[in-house]
């Protein structure tokens, strides 16, 4: 994994999918910003768990973790009584598309690309217990860059790539957001392309290499390769979408960093092995690509996609806003972008 994702993943903390609103001891008095869950399993992030759990949490920061009985509470704390449930580390979504969804209707267009709609998505990825996306390749726009550089009350952190690099009509399948990404025919537009979102700073570049099951062209190993080198040029680092095995090797040559979605054409093959090995190529896999078979999931959707969680939140209501819409649209990928 690369230090930037590392980083990235690093800060976000721990968050709590326990319970959205869990019951405050009152017995325990007024409170400082000062508070103890305990009776939760908890989930550490390095490996192991915690039974029976108690973890103090000051002023938005965890201080203390550790047995129940074995942290006490501090004077003036409030208590919260996590029994029978479990905490864990926030999530962190590393291939989002965000912005264009309506959320009641189910409708993709570029008309839904508004500040408010952005950040209803983002308070969704929150509710899910996602704390942080990367948006990658769709975003119009300053918007995606103006919401990275604030904390928004109750909504995952963000963010971005800007707009990616594709060979027309290679890019996102939905068209809605077909024609977001840099159209991108030769060496010298790859270039170009990666030079006019250098200014913004974007966290990665992203590049798309694709033929959509050959009903499309995609980029060739000489323009990609340009986009990934004029990109170290920018001391920017390069992703990309990658669906072949030759096309996954010849991107991890040119000097990408890490893929969105996984090789999907055939089984993976002793040289790819070595090569991610010696380049230290991070994978984030997408489970979502319903319309689409490959050798990653080919028998359709799976089970969890109709978990109660993911159908319309009443309960909602508890946690942010009252609406009976459903997160799970935003939460869960779209396919095959």
């Amino acid at each position: 994994m690369s230090s930037r994702l590392r980083l990235f993943t690093a800060a976000l903390g721990a968050g709590l999918l326990a319970s959205c609103s869990p019951q405050v001891d009152s017995q325990t008095g007024p409170t400082n910003g000062v508070t103890l869950f305990d009776g939760a399993r908890l989930i550490v992030g390095d490996g192991s768990a915690i039974d029976n759990s108690a973890f103090i949490v000051e002023n938005g920061k965890f201080t203390s973790v550790g047995k129940n009985g074995d942290v006490q509470l501090p004077a003036g704390a409030a208590r919260v009584d996590l029994a029978g449930k479990t905490v864990m580390p926030a999530i962190v979504d590393a291939h989002g598309h965000l912005g264009f969804l309506d959320a009641v209707t189910g409708t993709l267009s570029k008309a839904n690309f508004t500040r408010e709609n952005y950040i209803d998505h983002l308070q969704r990825y929150a509710y899910h217990g996602v704390a942080a996306t990367i948006s990658t390749g769709t975003d119009i726009g300053d918007l995606a860059y103006q919401l990275r550089e604030e904390v928004i009350p109750d909504a995952a952190l963000v963010r971005t790539v800007g707009r990616g690099l594709a060979w027309p009509g290679s890019g996102p399948t939905d068209p809605s957001r077909n024609d977001v990404p840099y159209s991108v025919t030769s060496v010298a537009e790859a270039r170009k392309a990666v030079q006019d979102l250098a200014p913004h700073k974007p966290d990665f570049v992203k590049i798309w290499v694709d033929d959509r099951n050959g009903k499309q062209k995609k980029l060739t190993p000489e323009i990609y390769t340009a986009a990934a080198d004029e990109a170290h040029k920018q001391n920017l680092p390069a992703i990309a979408h990658v669906f072949d095995l030759e096309d996954a090797k010849g991107l991890i040559r040119a000097g990408v960093e890490g893929f969105l979605h996984s090789v999907r054409d055939q089984e993976v093959d002793d040289e790819y092995i070595r090569l991610a090995k010696e380049h230290d190529i991070w994978i984030a896999p997408n489970l979502g690509g319903i319309n689409r078979p490959s050798l990653v999931r080919a028998n359709g959707t799976p089970e969890w996609f109709d978990d109660p969680f993911r159908r319309p939140i009443g309960a909602r209501d508890d946690c942010a806003r009252s609406d009976q819409t459903t997160g799970a649209k935003v939460s869960g990928q779209q396919s095959g972008t």
